[in-house]
């Protein structure tokens, strides 16, 4: 697969502009829902628009794109023009070496993965080399119970990563005057549960469910406001309506999480943030979820939900397509492409399209891939994959 040597940024934009207004991208375009607004975060997923002809999509996550492109993540999250650069510079190379229904905006984003969100409440961060940031869950902010009052009160450039993120809108933005690239302000994308474990720690936040559940309630009221105000500042910051919402939950899993607790204490919350932000693009959770579908459903304005590798994919079919909800499936990097030959990918695929085509919206995408043997070889298997992916689905010409 080809490589993008670093080139300018004026040499980037235009190259990367040419891929927004090319033929494939607008071809692309009408496989999805969303193609005519951001979708607010780094990583672009897309809304599927068809019940037949599945669209798919490809990508590497930043750890693999720093081993592949020779990204410094040092760099990238501590300086704006490297960050506008690098982003630039792995999406010429996905369009150019991963050929998939992926649609590219003209659009530039503030990134500093899952842990922005627990950032702005005075969760510690750490900067592990070549990786996203993340939070010191070794040292979390709430030991104890009174430790509450040690939430931070939500602000836009005061706390955490806030300050670095918004001095990245404002250099981005410079740098991108008269593009015709617009530059995204970061938005609160966790939910609450997910962020109430980032700040708590998982185990701890559990064992309170049984024995302290008003500390759970507090808690997550106090995250479920902080988010709103969140949307709310920024909004106001930007000139922009409040965004739609987006519900990123890894932690909802069974068996660690119920659907009795999670209805008891996370499912009211994110309720009230459907109301608030008047829809939500995506639910998400890498976890086992086949448990949640028919509360998830009940999520106003839901339009879509992501289905991981070790969710019941029929069921999901069976309660979803009752709706409008479109259908996000994701395949285990190692499980499903890593370690499978060309057959047992084309079986895979196959099966997907068997259970849902004609029957429910949905996409199939292959990403967050890292380099776990070599690049030369990881990379052979997720072209061969691509390969698989194009017979079985169709509209892409590799």
């Amino acid at each position: 697969m080809g490589n993008v040597t670093s080139g300018n940024l004026d040499q980037l934009l235009q190259r990367y502009l040419a891929i927004c207004d090319s033929a494939a991208n607008r071809r692309n375009a009408a496989y999805w829902a969303n193609a005519k607004e951001p979708w607010l975060i780094e990583r672009w997923r897309g809304i599927s628009a068809k019940k037949t002809g599945a669209p798919f999509t490809i990508a590497l996550d930043i750890a693999g794109y720093a081993k592949v492109l020779g990204i410094d993540c040092n760099a990238y999250y501590a300086d704006a023009r490297a960050q506008l650069h690098e982003q630039l510079r792995y999406q010429i190379w996905e369009f150019e070496n991963l050929k998939s229904n992926r649609f590219f905006e003209k659009t530039a984003f503030v990134s500093f993965g899952a842990c922005y969100s627990a950032s702005l409440f005075g969760a510690e961060i750490l900067f592990p080399e070549g990786q996203a940031p993340w939070v010191n869950l070794h040292d979390p902010l709430i030991k104890e119970y009174r430790d509450l009052d040690r939430l931070n009160t939500i602000e836009l450039d005061r706390h955490g990563l806030g300050p670095r993120a918004h001095e990245f809108y404002l250099r981005m933005g410079e740098q991108l005057k008269g593009t015709g690239i617009k530059v995204i302000y970061p938005s609160v994308i966790r939910g609450p549960f997910s962020v109430a474990t980032q700040l708590r720690e998982t185990t701890s936040l559990l064992m309170d469910m049984l024995d302290e559940p008003k500390f759970v309630h507090d808690l997550m009221r106090r995250i479920t406001d902080g988010l709103k105000r969140h949307a709310r500042l920024r909004a106001a910051f930007t000139g922009e309506p409040v965004a739609p919402g987006k519900l990123f939950n890894d932690e909802i899993s069974t068996p660690m999480i119920s659907k009795a607790l999670y209805e008891e204490f996370i499912l009211p919350y994110e309720l009230e943030l459907a109301a608030f932000h008047g829809r939500i693009h995506y639910w998400h959770s890498c976890g086992v979820t086949q448990d949640f579908y028919e509360s998830v459903r009940t999520l106003p304005g839901l339009e879509m939900m992501h289905i991981g590798p070790w969710s019941d994919l029929a069921k999901a079919v069976d309660v979803f397509s009752k709706t409008d909800i479109a259908l996000d499936i994701c395949l285990s990097a190692t499980g499903d492409v890593y370690d499978r030959t060309a057959m047992e990918m084309r079986q895979k695929l196959q099966s997907i399209k068997d259970t849902c085509e004609g029957k429910v919206k949905y996409s199939v995408r292959a990403d967050g891939f890292q380099i776990v043997r070599s690049a030369e070889e990881d990379l052979a298997k997720i072209r061969r994959w691509n390969q698989v992916a194009a017979e079985v689905f169709g509209g892409v010409t590799l």
